[in-house]
């Protein structure tokens, strides 16, 4: 049953996505992908960036899957932290 419900929602999204949230995933990712390349430049893991953001770690891994929509204010933060 799972299966075919995910199956409708994937043919809707198809049918019907929408070009800005497309482009809003690609900028995300595009940014958490930075992310891991200044972490592992700096020999840090996400918990150190949890840390260091006052954040969960859980959070850090949400962010880190390119799903989470980063405000200016937590990329400031990001950027000044690495």
């Amino acid at each position: 049953m799972e299966n075919t419900r995910n199956n409708i929602i994937s043919d809707w999204l198809e049918k019907n996505g929408n070009p800005e949230i497309d482009k809003l995933v690609e900028i995300n990712l595009a940014i958490a992908n930075k992310i891991h390349e200044l972490l592992k430049k700096r020999g840090l893991k996400p918990a150190d960036l949890a840390r260091l953001l006052d954040k969960k770690p859980s959070e850090i891994s949400k962010w880190l899957t390119g799903m989470h929509t980063f405000t200016t204010k937590t990329i400031a933060k990001i950027g000044t932290v690495l």
